[in-house]
């Protein structure tokens, strides 16, 4: 290009409107970033995808392989159990098996051993017994049929030449000891042996469906528009959601051949063919592969439609930037800047500042927003300061009660008395219950425990405190189980106990009964202490209940200290009330909202 050519084209863009030039501008700022941001975006989006697909299936095969670990090692067990179970019943009965009548009592005591064991191992389908007699004893009729086949077997030729150990025989469909011949199972067979004297009593014979491992697929994680199915280390088929496909040979030579050449490697591996991600996993101790197939066109589905909403965003952003590529000015960037020095400020601590506000649009909102938000922020870290100091104080307050010189020296003084009168049990009890109630105490420095370690504490309270007045009170604990994994901040129920021995019990003067009891209602725990002490008049109750008790009342004082540390922990919608009669004793009810310790 010459001189000339070049001074004509500077002119030319030179001499051009500022909203040209800001659109001249803006158009390859657009185009270029976008299409950019659109390939690499789409590569970016379906190489994580596929690894997340990867991890996602490894997962559920890790998962699928536990299953099916733990339903082979139950059927291992359901075989063990048998052993003993027909030991038991063969031996005892074994002088008396030529009577008629005793062989048909034998013949239903070892089928209900059969069927027992099928209950309570249900991923066996069905178990046969073959005794020394060639006798067939199935859990059900079907299995006794060929008995030919079933004497003639080289399956049971096996089993009778081992030494009792488990043998598996793999997946295969036969026409003896099973349900049907149109079946395919997997067989566990043992030797069956006199426990005592080593002699043979009979062969057992245990199969599980394949259908069984099949339904495992369903339940963990199956792959949208994919599937799983297990091979051995010749790549046939040993289980499939296609039922076709048992028992045969992978048809894709492909996968055949890496099925094959990956055989000996432990943890998962993967490869793509003709569009579609397989996983392999190796189960352990039976030489199997777990093979999980996903389309790849049905995983990179959804990065398909954000390369189209790129496109179509850039095209949205052209027009607006064609629109309002002439409008940008200072009074818009001005403020904006201000903002953002302001903002800055606030980002390394200082929240003393307020951004003054000059006009009331757009950017006199935002800044108007940017003060209050300052001011609240303010607000909440001088309330949590606050909070967490009340909490502190409740906590060490509650710390500080349970750890009063008397409690501790009237408890050793019970246990220098048993200790005297040669009680050496209940020293040895009443020490423990001490130690682990000041453990409880100190619950490691958390704030909150289960209710199962609360109520543990109240029984080592109650234990304490049970040997000391004897004749004073006996207590009940009626605790539902699905309360125990409840939260509860720690020494919560404790004081309330307390308060009910010594002002409600005690002053009692005959033998009284103290009740704590424990209940989900409405998706919220509730926990009741009560007695049938001597109760409170009511301006008392209305003192306590009304928080107008003077700090000194030790009742009030413990009342209103646990149910603010509630409140402060869970809201106004949970606490303590209180309800009481003179002469007819004391019920503090304490509401608690429902949150496990995983919640």
């Amino acid at each position: 290009m010459s001189i000339l050519q070049k001074w004509k084209s500077a002119n030319w863009f030179r001499n051009q409107r500022i909203r040209y030039k800001i659109i001249l501008i803006y158009l390859p700022l657009i185009f270029v970033p976008l299409f950019v941001l659109g390939f690499v975006s789409n590569q970016v989006y379906t190489n994580a995808i596929v690894k997340k697909t990867i991890k996602n299936v490894s997962d559920n095969s890790s998962l699928i392989i536990t299953r099916i670990t733990g339903m082979l090692t139950n059927v291992e067990s359901c075989a063990n159990m048998l052993t003993i179970n027909l030991n038991k019943v063969i031996v005892e009965d074994q002088q008396s098996l030529t009577a008629p009548e005793t062989s048909l009592q034998m013949y239903t005591q070892i089928t209900n051993q059969l069927s027992f064991a099928l209950l309570v191992f249900p991923d066996v389908q069905s178990a046969a017994f073959i005794d020394n007699n060639n006798r067939i004893y199935g859990s059900n009729l079907a299995l006794e049929r060929n008995k030919e086949g079933i004497t003639s077997s080289a399956m049971l030729k096996q089993i009778d030449a081992s030494s009792g150990n488990n043998i598996w025989f793999p997946m295969q469909r036969r026409d003896y000891l099973t349900n049907g011949s149109d079946e395919t199972i997997m067989t566990l067979g043992k030797r069956i042996v006199n426990i005592y004297t080593g002699q043979k009593l009979g062969l057992l014979v245990v199969n599980i469906k394949e259908s069984a491992l099949t339904a495992i697929y369903q339940k963990i994680g199956s792959l949208q528009d994919g599937s799983y199915f297990i091979v051995d280390d010749e790549a046939v088929v040993i289980s499939s959601q296609h039922a076709e496909d048992v028992l045969q040979e992978v048809a894709n030579p492909d996968m055949k051949r890496w099925i094959t050449s990956n055989k000996h490697i432990v943890g998962p591996t993967s490869f793509e063919y003709e569009k579609t991600l397989v996983v392999s996993s190796e189960v352990p101790s039976f030489n199997w592969k777990l093979i999980s197939m996903a389309p790849l066109q049905s995983l990179t589905a959804d990065t398909r439609k954000i390369t189209l909403l790129i496109v179509m965003l850039g095209i949205v952003c052209l027009i607006f930037a064609l629109l309002g590529a002439g409008m940008l000015s200072q009074l818009i960037a001005k403020p904006i800047m201000g903002l953002t020095k302001y903002m800055k400020k606030v980002k390394e601590g200082s929240l003393d500042i307020e951004f003054q506000v000059n006009s009331e649009d757009e950017i006199g909102m935002l800044a108007t927003g940017f003060n209050s938000m300052i001011r609240r922020i303010q607000e909440l870290l001088s309330n949590i300061n606050w909070e967490q100091k009340k909490k502190r104080e409740y906590e060490l307050a509650l710390i500080q009660a349970q750890i009063k010189p008397h409690f501790l020296y009237n408890t050793l003084d019970v246990i220098y008395t048993l200790s005297e009168m040669g009680r050496t049990r209940d020293v040895q009890r009443t020490t423990k219950a001490l130690a682990d109630f000041y453990r409880a105490a100190l619950s490691q420095g958390r704030e909150t425990i289960t209710i199962e370690e609360e109520i543990r504490n109240v029984k080592d309270y109650l234990s304490i405190q049970r040997i000391r007045y004897s004749d004073v009170f006996t207590f009940e604990l009626d605790i539902q189980n699905d309360v125990l994994s409840g939260q509860i901040p720690k020494l919560t129920i404790q004081p309330l106990i307390e308060n009910a021995i010594y002002h409600g019990l005690k002053t009692k003067g005959s033998l009284g009964l103290l009740t704590v009891q424990g209940e989900i209602v409405d998706r919220k725990i509730k926990m009741v202490v009560r007695d049938d002490g001597v109760g409170m008049d009511p301006d008392r109750l209305k003192a306590i209940v009304k928080k107008t008790s003077s700090p000194q009342e030790a009742v009030g004082y413990g009342f209103r200290n646990v149910n603010d540390r509630i409140q402060l922990y869970y809201g106004e919608d949970y606490g303590l009330q209180i309800k009481s009669e003179q002469g007819q004793g004391t019920e503090v009810t304490l509401w608690l909202p429902f949150q496990s310790e995983e919640g």
